[in-house]
């Protein structure tokens, strides 16, 4: 059954409006019609089988016939910080994060980072990003997308307030993230920070210890920052979270 997003404002007395992209995907992409059944979230948690009543090029009215709050999104408050990288790659990293159940998403400019985007570049960026959000919380099943930050320095990151806070440095050979784990068994709020292409400086991860990180390697191979991305996402979710 296929799923929308449909705001909490657009929802009162058993009816539902579907608007704007949604309806487009609804009528136009799908070629759904009055009497076809799909299932709808909105931005408090709850998911509704509803049954299209009417449609026009504005709206389209649903009836809604159950309505559940689906518990599918992962207890641990995650967020992933990620060094700005070239092309599209954050855009992939963007949608399987979603899926792995991040609750947050930082962008952010290092020394390495090669990209230098104006206001203009990094804001068309931010919007397509949340549509490929959006787009990954409607086939994974989730109900609440994941927040997207405005792009920020490395410097404005070390002041996050996560509980745990820890950065995927290539050139930590000592701690990994099951000795983190040993020493913090009971978290719910933790940051992934993971660089771009090039890593982190050595004066940047001193930087970021001194704020309260903790430096984590990822084993002996190079790993492409996305890769990196990735894998940090799904041990963190492993050995924290919902991924049991």
């Amino acid at each position: 059954m296929a799923r929308f997003f449909l705001p909490r404002t657009n929802l009162r007395d058993g009816r539902g409006l579907l608007q704007g992209s949604e309806l487009a995907h609804l009528s136009k992409v799908l070629r759904l019609k009055p009497g076809d059944r799909v299932r709808v979230f909105d931005d408090a948690g709850w998911e509704h089988e509803a049954v299209i009543r009417q449609l026009s090029a504005e709206q389209g009215e649903l009836e809604i016939i159950e309505s559940y709050e689906a518990d599918r999104d992962s207890p641990l408050q995650l967020t992933l910080a990620l060094g700005l990288t070239k092309g599209e790659k954050i855009d992939w990293v963007v949608e399987k994060a979603t899926e792995l159940g991040v609750h947050r998403i930082v962008p952010f400019t290092s020394s390495f980072a090669v990209p230098r985007l104006d206001e203009k570049k990094i804001a068309a960026r931010t919007v397509r990003w949340n549509k490929i959000a959006l787009s990954a919380v409607k086939q994974c099943g989730r109900t609440r997308q994941p927040e997207i930050f405005p792009l920020c320095t490395f410097a404005a990151l070390l002041d996050r307030p996560e509980t745990l806070k820890l950065i995927f440095w290539e050139k930590e050979q000592h701690q990994s993230l099951y000795d983190a784990r040993s020493k913090h068994v009971d978290t719910d709020s933790v940051l992934l920070a993971v660089g771009p292409e090039g890593g982190f400086t050595a004066q940047e991860a001193a930087a970021a210890v001194a704020r309260g990180f903790t430096t984590i390697g990822l084993g002996r191979r190079t790993l492409r920052a996305e890769t990196a991305a990735i894998v940090a996402l799904g041990l963190v979710q492993f050995l924290w979270g919902d991924l049991k």
